[in-house]
């Protein structure tokens, strides 16, 4: 029995072996992936990236009129950290398909729920979740598909597909504002409700749950963070005499913290304009 058993161990061993020393070869259509963070939002394009290698491909390679991979090998994937919206449409969070159908002059992006198809094999015009047709650019020689993101703001971004000299993109939208209040809801403790109090300012959104946050952080542990952001809403407020008040109160913790804030001297500016107020 026991040699029966080494005698087993070592086809195991043998065959492991013969499977990790398997060797590797570059795929004619290298694997890339890239992403974007919107806001809070991380969107992320999956794909294999086609050359040109001297062919025609609009028209010839990729045939115009009919759906096409947006890409090489297994279908490209487009997945989503938060809700999204594309041309009016909900998309839920989550992971998708993408392809792309085009013609002479422009092209429809086309956002299906199954994401683990091989090329367009078992598409189904069905799971579309959104399409959106877009006008076509004629750039310069992109040799390698390529996706990217550029226009990018905190609630938006453009996404765009390069190749050949036939360029598409689509607009990816998002609210920021929603999904950072979400978490902020949630905010415990002196320094998230800080932070949650700051965004609601700087981006002037929830204003009325941003002070509460503010008192509430102040009544778990008053300090120099959270009374400078304290006096910033009573500035906001217009009320300088006590923005001036509670900022030196600020300051004067600071100045006795075993690290001193690297910004006092910017909150002893903000003091000098608040009296020219």
């Amino acid at each position: 029995m026991r040699k029966h058993f080494i005698t087993l161990l070592f086809i195991l061993s043998f065959l492991i072996g013969h499977l990790l020393a398997q060797p590797e070869y570059p795929r004619l259509s290298p694997g890339a992936s890239v992403s974007q963070v919107i806001g809070i939002t991380k969107v992320t394009v999956t794909y294999h990236r086609p050359g040109v290698k001297g062919r025609l491909v609009w028209g010839e390679l990729v045939p115009l009129d009919k759906i096409w991979r947006a890409g090489a090998n297994e279908a490209t994937t487009i997945e989503f950290s938060h809700d999204v919206t594309i041309d009016n449409t909900l998309v839920p969070a989550g992971k998708y398909s993408l392809f792309i159908l085009p013609t002479q002059k422009d092209a429809t992006f086309i956002i299906n729920k199954n994401a683990n198809l091989i090329g367009t094999n078992g598409y189904k015009q069905e799971d579309d979740v959104v399409r959106t047709t877009v006008k076509a650019e004629y750039l310069d020689h992109m040799e390698w598909l390529q996706f990217s993101f550029s226009k990018l703001s905190k609630n938006s971004a453009l996404l765009s597909m390069h190749w050949e000299d036939f360029s598409v993109g689509f607009t990816i939208n998002v609210d920021t504002d929603k999904f950072v209040l979400e978490g902020a809801r949630k905010a415990k403790g002196w320094e998230e409700l800080n932070e949650a109090a700051i965004y609601c300012l700087e981006n002037e959104v929830a204003l009325d749950e941003g002070i509460k946050w503010i008192d509430q952080s102040i009544a778990d542990k008053k300090n120099y963070w959270n009374l400078t952001t304290k006096a910033e809403y009573l500035a906001y407020d217009g009320n300088y005499p006590d923005a001036i008040k509670t900022m030196n109160e600020a300051i004067e913790m600071g100045k006795k913290m075993e690290n001193v804030p690297y910004n006092i001297d910017s909150r002893e500016k903000q003091i000098a304009d608040w009296k020219t107020k």
